[in-house]
């Protein structure tokens, strides 16, 4: 937890706290000071903490919400501070720079459980529409062509929650285990994640907590409808994927040629400068093209302090180019200290401009991007490598980080295989699930999340041969939740059981009344 506040002088300051949460979602803390690390423009030097301002406890109520207790003050809510998407939505408008309008659409990954615990996942799709009715189209995810349910939704501009009912083609009275069969859904953006709850048709006085994942965004203006070329096609990304250079909205494609990465939010570190003792953190929040930068840093006199800065970011121009953005990095004084009165800050002094950049690509091999890589230039300094933060790095050896909750495409499986798999153990280099039904093992030494796994496994696992009843192939990284490289794999838990979604949030607008 870092907290960017004021000294009783009026002074920026900042205080870092870290902790475990416990089964109520609730931790007691210190909360520590420091001095004497490096400034903007300033030579390699490691801070020292320089003691504490007292404790501070936190408690969430779901994903998005709950309270915070400041040394000296009672407890007060707090909420993820959300970024309202730009209207209208870039997918919807037409532009020549970058590239859009003609036909958009926003992909997502969608997970529910009913009540008695049947997982139902649909890849979504949301188009544009016409007097504020945008389609959405719902597939089995996997097997998107064999089932699919079309519904109208509209959006509601003060909530941004958008309310989706069925077509009036799209219903036909089917049992619980046909996922598809939806009265009316609402869900909200944020970010990354997708949020909702889904009122099913076979039970209407049922509600279901729905969480999901956005791909990106995708809109082509091409001098057909078909755009043809590479040039006339742009796309906003979160995750990275294989099928980037071929896949098309409508007609033959090749790829896309304007695109702009969405990196990971949350805390980063200057790669350079991770010695494991007190130093500067830079600390990202990315929502639709909106980054927010915040740097923990020092004065040329050893005290700390924090900047703030933010800015759009600008995709490339070709499939190989960065994206990029340019801000101002500001300091501020006199807001409000522990114990202290409500106060707000204003701005002190601006130390320069701060530069991001991030690529689609990286390393020697021109893996995909991980969206937790990239390069920050701070005044006065060169351009440095900067990384998401990993409190769990993945070991030199072993699979343990591997474990978890997927939902796997077997190929060469039987239908009625098992897709919904928890991979609990791991016995010398393999993870298995609790039945030994599911085998897999480290795909290769270069990439500790890379993994083959085998449904029903013959004795031995060798990737590349059938094995069993099926295998698939499986990438995660670790900041990208829900994703994975592969379009056959969903992950919905980590290693500990922890969800990777928002779970069921407060927000307003999401419920489906009861009547």
């Amino acid at each position: 937890m870092q907290v960017f506040n004021y000294e009783k002088s009026g002074a920026a300051t900042f205080h870092t706290a870290v902790g475990k949460l416990d089964e109520a979602a609730s931790m007691t803390v210190p909360l520590l000071r420091f001095k004497g690390g490096r400034y903007f423009g300033g030579p390699a030097q490691i801070g020292v903490e320089d003691g504490s301002a007292g404790e501070v406890t936190l408690r969430f109520a779901d994903g998005l919400n709950g309270t915070v207790q400041f040394p000296g003050e009672q407890a007060q809510p707090i909420s993820r501070f959300l970024v309202p998407e730009k209207m209208p939505f870039w997918w919807t408008q037409l532009s020549d720079d970058p590239p859009s309008g003609k036909e958009g659409f926003r992909s997502m990954q969608w997970v529910a459980t009913s009540k008695n615990g049947i997982r139902y996942t649909w890849d979504a799709k949301l188009g544009m529409g016409t007097d504020g009715v945008y389609p959405l189209q719902l597939g089995s995810t996997f097997d998107w062509g064999s089932a699919l349910r079309t519904f109208d939704c509209r959006l509601q501009a003060e909530t941004e929650v958008f309310d989706c009912l069925p077509t009036s083609n799209s219903f036909n009275g089917e049992k619980p285990d046909m996922p598809l069969e939806i009265q009316r859904l609402k869900f909200r953006v944020v970010g990354r994640d997708v949020i909702g709850e889904l009122q099913p048709a076979w039970d209407l006085a049922q509600r279901m907590t729905l969480n999901g994942w956005q791909e990106g965004s995708y809109s082509c203006n091409g001098p057909t409808s078909y755009c043809m070329s590479e040039r006339e096609r742009s796309a906003r990304l979160y995750k990275a994927s294989t099928q980037l250079g071929g896949i098309c909205i409508t007609g033959y494609c090749s790829g896309y040629g304007h695109i702009t990465l969405l990196p990971n939010s949350g805390a980063w570190v200057i790669e350079d400068e991770r010695t494991g003792q007190p130093g500067r953190g830079v600390f990202l929040d990315v929502q639709d093209h909106t980054v927010i930068l915040q740097t923990s840093d020092y004065l040329a006199s050893g005290s700390p302090t924090f900047h703030l800065g933010t800015s759009s970011l600008q995709g490339a121009n070709t499939s190989a180019g960065e994206t990029t953005t340019s801000m101002s990095l500001l300091r501020f004084k006199d807001g409000r200290h522990f114990g202290g009165p409500a106060q707000s800050g204003s701005e002190a002094t601006n130390a320069g401009a701060a530069k991001l950049s991030f690529s689609m690509r990286y390393g020697s091999d021109y893996t995909l991007t991980d969206f937790a890589t990239g390069n920050v230039t701070l005044p006065g300094e060169a351009s440095k490598r900067i990384r998401r933060l990993q409190l769990e790095p993945a070991p030199s050896t072993g699979i343990e980080h591997m474990l978890g909750e997927y939902y796997f495409q077997f190929s060469y499986s039987l239908p009625s295989a098992p897709r919904w798999v928890r991979l609990t153990q791991v016995e010398g280099n393999i993870a298995k699930n609790e039945d030994g039904s599911v085998l897999c093992q480290q795909r290769d030494a270069s990439n500790r999340y890379r993994m083959f796994c085998v449904l029903y496994p013959t004795e031995s696992i060798t990737p590349g041969s059938i094995n069993g009843k099926g295998q698939t192939y499986v990438e995660v990284t670790p900041f990208n939740a829900g994703a994975s490289i592969e379009r056959t794999v969903l992950r919905t838990r980590d290693r500990h059981g922890n969800w990777l979604g928002l779970g069921k949030v407060n927000l307003p607008g999401l419920a489906i009344p009861a009547d």
